[in-house]
């Protein structure tokens, strides 16, 4: 368990310099679990491009059938084309990102293939921060819009200034038990929270599943350090822990075994698990990370994933 530590506080030292390119992943993968329940109704579209520059929405959920229903409370408001904006919990969601995001919906629907094909009133706008907002809420409700609590953390907005249905998620109110994935995207996640996150992760049986839990999770130990830390002292946690992290930690292990420099095992692993975390090539090799150790962890999570 020591290796993991000390691939913890590296890869924490990498990441909090490249945050804003790295909460986003997570986010995308912790609104796949939690509408999980409907996977089979909904197509999801990360990041998705919305013109020839380099504008992006953070993610679009399609609603495949139209007489779906949604499980998950954060998705009961969904129409077919439901657009995503997610704030990182340093980033603010203000009046314009407010604005921001509106103008995306407007582009997504106004580049569509043919004349009115996406439908203005099949759309909808979902904020998401772990923070309360309180300068766009009390400005909503200034210029007229009725803001109403429907379900603890999920607030609606509506008036007839309001272009598409919309609401605001704000994660720390979510309820625990009904939204683990998405309050995982904190640095305030208390032991109960972390042993919840690790079991939760442990019981998923589908790859794509379990590929999303681990993108999660590797944002939660990080981000969480000493919290994660301490579950290393309880030996179920400890267990489920390295067992999550064994695909990795063997390939680190074997690929450094075979070059004869056992000592790489713990930065290469630290390496795959930053690539899955949604870090980009170049940035590791700005950080300084070995062009070969790098090379080695691309090609080793192309044969994992």
């Amino acid at each position: 368990m020591k290796s993991l530590i000390i691939t913890m506080k590296r890869k924490k030292t990498i990441m909090s310099e490249y945050e804003k390119t790295q909460w986003h992943p997570p986010f995308c993968a912790a609104m796949k679990l939690e509408l999980k329940a409907n996977k089979n109704d909904l197509s999801f579209d990360s990041e998705r491009t919305l013109n020839t520059k380099p504008i992006q929405m953070d993610l679009l959920v399609i609603k495949k059938k139209k007489e779906a229903k949604i499980e998950n409370e954060i998705g009961r408001l969904f129409l077919q084309h439901n657009i995503f904006e997610y704030k990182s919990p340093e980033d603010e969601l203000g009046i314009d990102e407010y604005f921001k995001t509106m103008a995306y919906a407007c582009l997504y629907k106004a580049n569509a293939e043919k004349e009115d094909v996406i439908k203005s009133t099949e759309m909808t706008i979902s904020l998401v921060r772990e923070g309360m907002t309180r300068t766009l809420i009390n400005w909503l409700k200034i210029n007229g819009s009725d803001v109403f609590e429907k379900s603890p953390g999920i607030f609606y907005i509506s008036g007839d200034k309001i272009l598409f249905p919309t609401q605001i998620i704000i994660s720390s109110r979510l309820n625990a038990t009904e939204h683990r994935w998405l309050k995982a995207l904190t640095r305030k996640m208390d032991e109960n929270a972390a042993k919840c996150l690790v079991t939760s992760a442990k019981a998923l049986i589908e790859k794509d599943d379990k590929e999303n839990a681990d993108s999660i999770l590797n944002l939660a130990m990080i981000e969480n350090e000493e919290i994660f830390n301490k579950l290393k002292g309880v030996p179920e946690m400890n267990e489920a822990l390295i067992k999550l992290m064994k695909p990795e930690l063997d390939a680190a292990k074997a690929s450094a075994k075979n070059e004869g420099k056992a000592e790489a095992a713990a930065e290469l692993a630290t390496v795959i698990r930053l690539l899955k975390s949604g870090s980009l090539v170049q940035t590791l090799l700005d950080k300084g990370y070995d062009s070969n150790i790098v090379k080695s962890a691309s090609e080793i999570l192309a044969e994992i994933s």
